[in-house]
Order: structure tokens, then sequence, then C-alpha cells
């Protein structure tokens, strides 16, 4: 497992000898964020086609909530911390609930990550989400005050 920050791994500066399948995002006060896998370079599952975030280094756009949680904390979230694991990594830390003679797939174990570690922005697989502590950013602020507006604009303003 290689635990790198943010800025470390956006700008590659991590070994690759080894497959990475699973990756942990933590915020500014170490809890984790979000547990995810790619069938591919992990890299590339937060910046390539589809990723996490668009754009670059001078504009970036979250297009997940991960991603979006990201971009409003810049720049300091790129000190939080990311983990890259291996398919090993995960079989060590989950050998308490798997058979020692079975064969498994990052996709099995997932799950039981996501069990374990309680991240807070996984729905999926996650019966008791953690809690993100990280006061709200100042963008986060402004986008909930501008959701808030537009819902009373909607439901609340036809009730007159």
């Amino acid at each position: 497992m290689i635990e790198i920050t943010f800025r470390g791994f956006y700008e590659c500066k991590y070994s690759e000898e080894t497959f990475h399948e699973l990756y942990v995002m933590k915020n500014g006060l170490s809890e984790v964020l979000y547990v995810g896998i790619s069938s591919q370079n992990i890299w590339s599952r937060w910046f390539g086609w589809n990723g996490h975030i668009i754009g670059d280094a001078r504009l970036m756009i979250g297009a997940s909530e991960i991603g979006q949680k990201i971009v409003d904390y810049l720049p300091d979230s790129w000190n939080w911390k990311i983990q890259l694991w291996t398919l090993d990594d995960c079989l060590a830390f989950c050998a308490d609930e798997l058979n020692p003679q079975g064969r498994y797939t990052i996709k099995f174990l997932e799950p039981i990550i996501i069990q374990r570690l309680h991240p807070v922005l996984n729905v999926a697989y996650n019966l008791n989400p953690g809690v993100d502590h990280m006061p709200k950013s100042e963008i986060a602020k402004k986008r909930e005050a501008e959701l808030d507006k537009g819902y009373h604009d909607i439901f609340e303003g036809k009730k007159k």
C-alpha cells in the first residue's frame, strides 16, 4: 500500500511497480471519504475519461461527489492523503473474513473494505457511513445557498 498526498498522486510521484486496484481517499482530518476500485490505472480513474475530476491544475471540475469535494477544498485538499492498494493489500486487510483457499477479485473485496472503513461518501455496501468533520469550504457554502434558493423558488414560491 502506498499513501501519498493528493498532489503527489496528481503529479504521479509514486511507483507503479505493482498494479494498484483500490484507492482510499482521506480528508485533512484523516477521515475516510471514499473507497473506489479501478480495472485500469487508478490515476486514469481520477483524471482520465469519465474520471472523478476533469480539467487540469489551473481549472479543475469535480465530476463526482468525491471529485467535487476535493475541488471545493483546493488548495488545502492537495495535502489530503490517498492510499493505493494492491490486490494483496486488500486480501491481507480482509484475511479474517476470507477462506484462505479462495480466489478473490477486487470486485468481491471492495464491499468488505467499504463496510470496514465506513467512508463518508460511499453509498453502496455502506450501512454505517462515516461523518465528515471538516468545516464546509466557502465554495460548498455558496453552492448550498444557491441550491436552497433554487428549492425555495421552485417549491416554496408556488405556495403563495
